[in-house]
């Protein structure tokens, strides 16, 4: 009886162990996503003790120019919710690049609705990273974001930005 109780503990301390020394080393995630311009995008998530870095790679429809890459960086782990609920914070920021017509365009800083502003620090928000070819957008440019996005909580978008479109003609 004592020999597996014994065995039992060891092996949990070997798990605990095991994910401690996990958590210490850099863990990467990847995916895709198509943008509502239709852009083929690419995400890698990697993330470290501190700091969050989440590289794009965006590539346009046939024939329309030349692929794009950006990173976004942030301190995540500095916001209290996102311990308990990491996995629905990344799926909200994906979510949101994925509404973004062109996700490697300077525009404001991706933030979760779990810890958006008032929720948690400025600093658990992504910002986009200066690229090396970079610089300041045209003044001719549209707005990166939608009307929809600015005033409808996430879970009312679709009907939210049926009622703004409607309105905005």
């Amino acid at each position: 009886m004592r020999l597996p109780l014994a065995l039992l503990a060891l092996a949990a301390l070997g798990a605990a162990a095991a994910g401690a020394s996990r958590e210490a080393e850099e863990t990467t995630q990847a995916g895709r996503f198509s943008t509502p311009e239709q852009h083929r995008c690419t995400w890698e998530l990697r993330s470290a003790a501190g700091a969050s870095e989440l590289r794009l790679s965006c590539r346009p429809p046939a024939g329309g120019g030349a692929a794009r890459s950006c990173a976004y960086r942030g301190e995540p782990r500095r916001c209290p919710a996102y311990g308990a609920r990491s996995r629905q914070y990344w799926r909200q920021i994906l979510g949101r690049l994925r509404r973004r017509r062109h996700p490697c365009a300077q525009g404001g800083p991706l933030s979760a609705r779990l810890c958006g502003p008032g929720r948690g620090p400025p600093e658990a928000q992504l910002r986009l990273l200066p690229g090396p070819g970079s610089s300041p957008p045209a003044a001719t440019a549209e707005p990166t974001e939608d009307p929809a996005e600015t005033y409808c909580a996430e879970r009312w978008h679709s009907l939210c930005s049926f009622f703004v479109g409607f309105w905005e003609g």
